[in-house]
């Protein structure tokens, strides 16, 4: 009988221990993705936006573990190049795996690269480490429009299965990202803000040299604006030394003369260019994200003639927007 008993006993330890070991494969993984934000983008500047953000990755294990190696790849579907999104309007990003950003992020089903990374069980049983992702905005886009006049947001959600956590513990052998299963999903979102943004430079009015102010002189510049597209701005023109937009003068160099001059908005220089006081206009216009050229059509009219000299005026012009 004590025998018979003592066999009973050892079998009882043996399925203790089948059971534990069972218990093993419960170990487990875990992926929170924090949103990527590339804040404020305008599309008019031609320079790539960049950020970062990341993603932590708990992996827990039983307190007694064979498996005390894990490796975790994060996947990341859908094309690349990816966009971010305002109804039929589209901005040009991916999300890298490397500060370099030549790395896209991937994912096995798709046939590209995953992150990945490896992590071993700590003296407790639950560790957490942080990935970063790298996300850049490419340059030359000058075309993306705003909507309204006004910032607007571009996003990419993912999630589902747009993204996996896989992974698989191990104690010697380590497995492959493409032989794992799926072990749930991360979702976060993209988002970039496109802002009404315009740029302006002009170039001179030379009426050139006159003896004396018997007719009238004409002479045009430039104004170039370039402006995120669909952004309403106005330019104006302020009114010089003068300090009037609808009495515009030039002052002799060194003093002691002034010659009356207009700028206007159209050829035949009956509506003048000013700030929308004393009978002036601004220049109106929307943006395309390219260059708009505004002709400005200066005039001298007929006046008394001031003394010989270098006469001239600096206009400011400003764009709203």
């Amino acid at each position: 009988m004590r025998t018979i008993r003592r066999a009973f006993w050892m079998l009882g330890v043996s399925l203790v221990l089948l059971f534990a070991a069972s218990g093993a494969r419960a170990q487990s993984c875990q992926a929170v993705a924090n949103p990527v934000g590339f804040g404020s983008v305008s599309p008019i500047a031609n320079v790539a936006y960049t950020t970062t953000s990341t993603i932590s990755v708990t992996c827990t294990w039983p307190a007694v573990s064979l498996t005390p190696d894990v490796l975790v790849c994060l996947n990341l579907g859908g094309t690349s190049p990816r966009s971010l999104v305002n109804g039929s309007n589209t901005l040009s990003y991916d999300l890298y795996r490397d500060s370099g950003h030549a790395q896209a992020w991937g994912s096995t089903y798709s046939g590209t690269t995953p992150i990945s990374l490896t992590m071993t069980k700590p003296s407790g049983t639950t560790l957490t480490t942080t990935v970063t992702v790298y996300g850049q905005i490419s340059s030359s886009q000058p075309t993306v429009p705003t909507v309204n006049s006004a910032s607007t947001t571009y996003t990419q959600t993912f999630g589902g299965n747009t993204t996996s956590i896989n992974y698989g513990f191990y104690l010697l052998v380590a497995p492959t990202c493409a032989s794992l299963a799926t072990g749930g999903s991360f979702p976060f979102t993209v988002t970039a803000t496109v802002i009404n943004n315009c740029n302006i430079t002009a170039t001179n009015v030379a009426f050139g040299s006159a003896g004396v102010l018997s007719s009238a002189l004409t002479a045009t510049g430039a104004i170039t604006t370039v402006c995120t597209n669909g952004d309403a701005f106005r330019i104006a023109l302020n009114g010089g030394a003068s300090g009037n937009v609808g009495a515009r003068a030039m002052q002799r160099s060194g003093g002691g003369g002034t010659v009356n001059y207009q700028l206007y908005l159209d050829s035949n220089r009956s509506s003048a260019w000013g700030d929308g006081t004393g009978s002036t206009a601004m220049q109106a216009g929307t943006g395309s994200g390219t260059q708009q050229v505004f002709t400005v059509y200066g005039k001298v009219p007929v006046q008394s003639t001031p003394a010989p000299g270098n006469y001239s005026d600096t206009i400011t012009a400003t764009i709203y927007f």
